[in-house]
């Protein structure tokens, strides 16, 4: 069967399908060149940098109540409908952002009605391409999250360029108005599988999980299936590891997306236009970690490679502190560095969820690796702005090391709980 051969539309909506699913993710992904408008919103109106990074954390803040009011949502209103609301809730929340001229609302709008609309957005597009493509899931998805990725290179020197000719504000205003007519018309486009019939879609949703999850068990012995179920693990020390190791290593990679721009700015003393290019390098080696780390997760398992991404990490964090603020480019180097592992984490972690805890929990597991994500959104973005930078860079390569070592302990721990039970599941 071909990428765009789906049981359920024609070849051609397939393929259009799959298109504007790939546009509305290279769109959607503001969050990312938020750190392009701190330091000119400082200059401008005098709000504090490390209240305006509170806008990054907000959204990561967002992801439990939209999953929750999305899936809902989208059961009650349908596929088409959900997409264009959170569409128009995703580029009119922009657009205000620069309209209002207070931090607060600036808060509330990029932070928190941006973030919902773009998670809606997600979590929409994830639905769709379980429907339509139940056989490339895992392929589309993953050209999802490079589209995403290859919208914030993009985004980021757009948003430079026009904050240098027309102020933040008006920026602000010209990008959501873009972000709203662009949306809308890509969800016109987009065809519906169940042609509105919301039971209709359920059952396909229905269908293509269930056969998923039989795919995920063929060739794997009764005995060698993850059943470690989320009352148990709770009470385990693998768990509580694990979370850990996610919330230390992913520090740096929430600072970097979040503070770069800045940092860029304000310690090796690049203009707007230079700094927001970092933004772009993150990016960049976001794709190629996600892609790698995937890779070499399937060979030597994810558990094992997380350590490994904790220690170059941390090595990686002492040599930058070493050159100190005397280079920009290898400080931009380094960010293509960080950005692909902490892509490259992010593309493991679910993995690392199905291998190790029952597949029936894995809703459970990844709102842990969530909350870890929310940990690590809150301190990276004001240890950045709080702490000097060669000592901030020192605290974070503690933790990535630390990180790294607490994977190793967590993988440990499951295997022992295992081998205690008799299972034959063994976490790599």
């Amino acid at each position: 069967m071909g990428i765009f051969d789906s049981p359920v539309a024609t070849k051609k909506q397939a393929l259009l399908n799959f298109l504007m699913i790939i546009f509305i993710g290279a769109i959607t992904c503001f969050i990312y060149v938020l750190s392009v408008y701190v330091g000119p919103l400082h200059r401008e109106f005098g709000w504090s940098k490390n209240l305006l990074v509170i806008a990054y954390s907000l959204n990561l803040f967002c992801e439990i109540p939209a999953y929750l009011i999305g899936g809902w949502a989208f059961n009650k209103f349908g596929i088409k409908k959900f997409i264009m609301f959170s569409g128009v809730l995703y580029g009119l929340s922009v657009l205000l952002g620069g309209v209002i001229h207070n931090v607060y609302a600036y808060l509330l709008l990029l932070g928190i009605m941006a973030g919902m609309g773009y998670l809606f957005v997600y979590i929409a597009s994830i639905a769709l391409i379980n429907a339509m493509f139940p056989k490339k899931k895992g392929t589309i998805i993953g050209i999802m999250y490079g589209a995403q990725t290859a919208g914030a290179v993009a985004l980021a020197p757009v948003a430079a360029w026009f904050i240098k000719c027309f102020g933040p504000s008006v920026s602000l205003v010209i990008q959501g108005a873009m972000f709203t007519v662009l949306l809308i018309l890509a969800t016109l486009l987009i065809t519906d599988p169940s042609h509105g019939d919301r039971e209709a879609f359920a059952k396909i949703q229905e269908e293509a999980e269930a056969e998923e999850h039989a795919e995920s068990l063929k060739g794997k012995a009764e005995d060698e299936i993850p059943t470690l179920r989320w009352k148990a693990a709770l009470k385990s020390g693998g768990i509580w590891y694990f979370f850990a190791s996610i919330c230390l290593i992913q520090i740096i990679g929430n600072m970097i997306t979040s503070d770069g721009v800045v940092l860029a700015e304000d310690v090796f003393g690049v203009d707007t236009m230079t700094s927001a290019w970092l933004a772009s390098a993150f990016g960049v080696g976001g794709a190629a970690g996600g892609i790698a780390v995937g890779i070499l997760s399937d060979r030597f398992g994810p558990f094992i490679i997380t350590f490994w991404l904790g220690i170059i990490d941390g090595i990686l964090l002492v040599a930058m502190a070493a050159a100190g603020t005397k280079s920009y480019m290898v400080f931009l180097v380094f960010c293509v560095i960080q950005g692909f592992t902490y892509n490259g984490m992010t593309a493991i972690n679910p993995i690392m969820c199905t291998d190790a805890f029952d597949i029936k929990d894995l809703g459970v597991m990844m709102s842990v690796v969530g909350v870890g994500y929310v940990v690590s959104g809150v301190i990276g973005p004001q240890l950045g702005l709080s702490v000097s930078f060669v000592p901030m860079l020192i605290i974070c390569a503690a933790a990535s090391i630390i990180g790294g070592f607490l994977s190793i302990m967590s993988r440990k721990s499951l295997n022992k709980y295992y081998e205690k039970i008799g299972g034959g599941c063994s976490v790599r």
